[in-house]
C-alpha cells in the first residue's frame, strides 16, 4: 500500500465509527510530525490512533488482511500455516492481519513519509501489537510469559471479545515456543521460587 492508500485506510475506518475524516485532518495526516503540535493537534492523533487500533482488531475474528496473503510466503518462504504448525483458528486469523498489516506498512518506509503523521501513529501501532503478540528476538528482556499471557488475555477481551480467548492463548506457537525457552533457561523455576511467575 502506498501513503495515500493507507490515509483510505484511516477514511474507511472512522466510517466504521459513524465518523467523518476531514479534508484537514487528510492533509495534517501527511505532513511531518509537528515539533510543538498544538492541543487539538494532539487530540486528532489520539483519537486517529485509537480509531485505527480498533479497525486492525475489527478484522481479527474473520481474518480480514490488509493485502495479499500471498506477500507473506514471497516474503518469508513460508505460509503463516506452514510457519505456525496451524491450519485455522484465532491465532492464524489475528496473524494473517496483523502479517498483512506489517508488510503493507513496510512499503511506506521511505525516508521521505516516515515523519508523517499518519505514519508515525501506523508504525506505533505495529510496534505495540508486535511487541505483545509477535515479538522479534533480540537481546532485550521479555517478560514472564505468564504476564505475556495475561497481557494478551486483557487486550483481547478489551478489543475482540467476540473470538475464543481461550483457544488464542491455548494454540498461540508463540507463547508455547517462550514457554519452552523459559523452562530450558531455568528461569522459570527462578520466577516460580521468586513468586514472579
Amino acid at each position: 500500500m502506498n501513503i495515500d492508500e493507507w490515509l483510505s485506510q484511516v477514511s474507511q475506518a472512522c466510517q466504521a465509527v459513524g465518523r467523518q475524516l476531514s479534508s484537514d485532518e487528510s492533509k495534517f495526516l501527511l505532513e511531518n510530525f509537528p515539533e510543538k503540535a498544538t492541543e487539538d493537534q494532539k487530540k486528532t492523533v489520539a483519537e486517529l490512533y485509537q480509531i485505527m487500533f480498533r479497525y486492525f482488531f475489527d478484522r481479527v475474528p474473520k481474518g480480514s488482511t490488509f493485502g495479499s496473503l500471498l506477500r507473506i510466503k514471497e516474503t518469508f518462504g513460508k505460509t503463516l500455516e506452514e510457519n505456525y504448525g496451524l491450519s485455522d483458528g484465532p491465532f492464524i486469523a489475528m496473524a494473517k492481519t496483523y502479517w498483512t498489516f506489517k508488510l503493507e506498512l513496510d512499503d511506506i518506509l521511505d525516508a521521505k513519509i516516515n515523519d508523517y503523521v499518519l505514519t508515525q501513529i501506523l508504525f506505533k501501532i505495529e510496534s505495540q501489537i508486535r511487541s505483545l503478540f509477535f515479538p522479534t528476538p533480540g537481546p532485550y528482556k521479555t517478560p514472564p510469559v505468564s504476564l505475556r499471557r495475561e497481557t494478551q488475555r486483557e487486550m483481547l477481551q478489551e478489543y475482540v471479545p467476540s473470538i475464543d480467548i481461550e483457544k488464542f492463548l491455548f494454540e498461540n506457537p508463540i507463547l508455547k515456543k517462550l514457554e519452552r525457552e523459559e523452562k530450558r533457561t531455568g528461569l522459570g523455576i527462578l520466577r516460580r521460587l521468586f513468586g514472579r511467575a
